[in-house]
């Protein structure tokens, strides 16, 4: 960013990632519009637009207990990670409305790629008392869980939602049901916001959420123990 801002660029579209985003307040003291994309930062006051991570969550265990399920798993990224933690926190928020207990044998946090989340989701499936149901946080985890289940021959058993669309994800049997993000809807707001500032606007900084939407392809929808 320093380099482009000796080339006295007009704004910032940051996506932030390290746990303090004090670093960026040179720029922001110096009067640069800047706008946060995906996580909200720490340390400054700036524009964000996000998605709706805890009401995504919240949509895909809900899906899942309408399915019958009440072992649903949460395989998940690492919880340092702001949008791992909403999600996380969605899957509490939801399975308590539903009245169900968390089971922290069920919970597999800090899974950063696909291998490890294929041996995570075999690990939980062969308990004594397995999941029924898996959520899992981002796309990677989502194909590690695939893998998992393809090896056990338990796709068709056990049921899958996962947050973050899957290249190709319609072409596997069952096709994955998953919790989409509206990337073209951020961007655009985005760039919205930052032409506004660019502009002149001096309004307090504020935070857009975007909403995602629930696609049911198959996955998401086998059916819990009893409904079968």
């Amino acid at each position: 960013m320093a380099a482009l801002a000796r080339r006295r660029v007009d704004g910032f579209i940051v996506t932030p990632v390290r746990d303090d985003q004090s670093y960026l307040r040179v720029h922001v003291d110096r009067g640069t519009p800047l706008v946060c994309v995906d996580r909200e930062p720490h340390g400054i006051e700036a524009d964000t637009v996000t998605t709706s991570n805890v009401d995504g969550a919240r949509a895909a265990v809900r899906h899942l207990v309408a399915q019958g399920h009440r072992r649903i798993a949460f395989l998940c990224d690492f919880e340092r990670i702001q949008t791992a933690a909403l999600r996380r926190q969605g899957y509490l928020d939801e399975l308590a409305a539903a009245g169900l207990d968390a089971d922290p044998a069920l919970v597999v946090l800090g899974l950063h790629d696909d291998p490890s989340a294929t041996a995570a989701a075999r690990r939980l499936l062969a308990l004594p008392g397995p999941p029924t149901a898996n959520f899992s946080s981002q796309n990677l985890v989502t194909i590690g869980t695939i893998r998992a289940l393809q090896q056990l021959g338990l796709e068709n058993d056990v049921a899958l939602v996962g947050f973050d669309d899957v290249e190709t994800s319609d072409l596997l049997r069952p096709a994955t049901t998953t919790v989409a993000q509206d990337p073209d809807r951020i961007g655009r707001l985005a760039a919205e916001r930052l032409f506004a500032r660019i502009n002149g606007d001096t309004s307090p900084p504020g935070h857009l959420v975007v909403p995602t939407r629930l696609v049911v392809r198959g996955s998401g929808e086998l059916p819990g123990p009893g409904r079968r």
